[in-house]
């Protein structure tokens, strides 16, 4: 703790300290004894000042003054990760206490709203932001119950979560105010532990992921409108923020937490809006760009996995030439020495061959009800038909 109040603006001291303080709320890998050493961990009274002062006036790294440059903030995240587990030991059902814990970041969100609705310092008002969002990331990856991710889900949404879309239209053009909001976003939609598991009568699953599509559409249109990118410029202002848009998106449609058949039901657009910005996104992606990238493969190609598994009917819905792109994607993602792409793109082949097969095997049945196949089926047997090579490519 000393350490923390006195070594703000030495980086190797904060980064180790913050290290061996996040190694210690994790505890031993015996439960028993883990919890046990937890209890006894919360009850120094050094822990306690950190658990109710977590303030830039207490902890200076905490601080946004322009002495401290933007990279420095990411130990933020540790920080909290660290802090959230210690407050998790005796938090319980305690929505007060949760709400104590939650004071610093309370009194910031809303001095960025204020500042958001006058004619705003945009520096100060970033870093802020930037800060709140690696803060809040550390939070949502310590909380792995329901209860407690329900906590913080009460918390953000509506008010705060606005203020981050908001940023994300003004700042898309920064990678270091825009990287840690998406990853904030991405976070959120994990549903790690089954921790997003609302009641019946809730209707949070659909309120996040509809908020999830609102910042991954206007993300992609935003940075869509940039344009040509020089070769040095196109991870950072571009592909980084792609891949982590289809990290969120593919957390949350294998998340089990909504129903997506809900949004066609009563005409609510959000779902096909951000697969729509999903297929804008990814023919602005060379496909040696998509391989090139580790992390925008590792998050493309576990998405698509995922799409073709459950939603073949918008795959079949979609252009010859974006079928082409994806197709394409498969056949050279198969030789890929990564497994996760390898394997993925094998699950995703998997799945279309199926899809076709069963839909060739109704139309080829004798009875009328067999014939019968599906527009979605016909549509992607024509195509099949009209380019022969895709398949025998791959």
């Amino acid at each position: 703790v000393t350490n923390l109040k006195y070594r703000g603006r030495c980086e190797p001291v904060i980064s180790r300290t913050l290290q061996f303080l996040n190694d210690l709320s994790v505890g031993y890998p015996f439960y028993c004894v883990t919890a046990c050493l937890l209890k006894k961990l919360v009850k120094i009274e050094a822990v306690k000042f950190m658990l109710q002062n977590h303030t830039s006036k207490h902890f200076p790294f905490l601080g946004i003054s322009d002495n401290y440059s933007l990279s420095d903030l990411r130990c933020r995240t540790v920080f909290y990760t660290a802090l959230t587990r210690l407050l998790m030991v005796d938090l319980g059902e305690d929505e007060d206490e949760f709400e104590n814990f939650m004071l610093p970041l309370t009194v910031s969100f809303e001095s960025v709203s204020q500042i958001f609705n006058s004619s705003f310092e945009q520096e100060e008002a970033k870093r802020m932001l930037i800060g709140l969002a690696r803060d809040l990331r550390g939070i949502a990856f310590a909380l792995n119950t329901k209860t407690s991710y329900t906590m913080l889900f009460d918390w953000i949404y509506p008010a705060y979560i606005s203020v981050l879309q908001r940023a994300i239209e003004l700042w898309y053009r920064e990678p270091a105010c825009t990287t840690p909001i998406l990853k904030l976003m991405a976070e959120f939609m994990q549903n790690r532990s089954q921790r997003l598991n609302f009641d019946v009568s809730s209707p949070n699953g659909i309120l996040l992921f509809r908020e999830a599509s609102k910042m991954i559409c206007t993300y992609g249109n935003q940075i869509l409108s940039l344009g040509t990118l020089s070769k040095d410029q196109v991870y950072p202002l571009k592909l980084k923020g792609i891949s982590i848009c289809y990290s969120a998106l593919k957390s949350a449609l294998c998340g089990n937490y909504v129903s997506f058949g809900v949004f066609k039901l009563y005409g609510d657009n959000h779902f096909d809006n951000v697969l729509q910005a999903f297929v804008k996104m990814l023919l602005s992606v060379s496909h040696s760009d998509l391989l090139q990238y580790r992390k925008l493969s590792q998050s493309y190609y576990p998405l698509l996995e995922c799409l073709t598994q459950d939603h073949m009917s918008f795959i079949t819905s979609l252009e010859p030439r974006v079928l082409i792109y994806i197709l394409t994607s498969i056949s050279e993602g198969l030789t890929a020495v990564d497994t996760i792409v390898s394997s993925s793109c094998c699950a995703s082949l998997d799945y279309i061959v199926t899809y076709l097969f069963k839909h060739l095997a109704k139309e080829g049945k004798k009875t009328p009800r067999c014939r019968e196949i599906s527009q979605d089926g016909q549509r992607l047997l024509h195509f099949m038909q009209q380019n022969p090579e895709v398949l025998q490519q791959v």
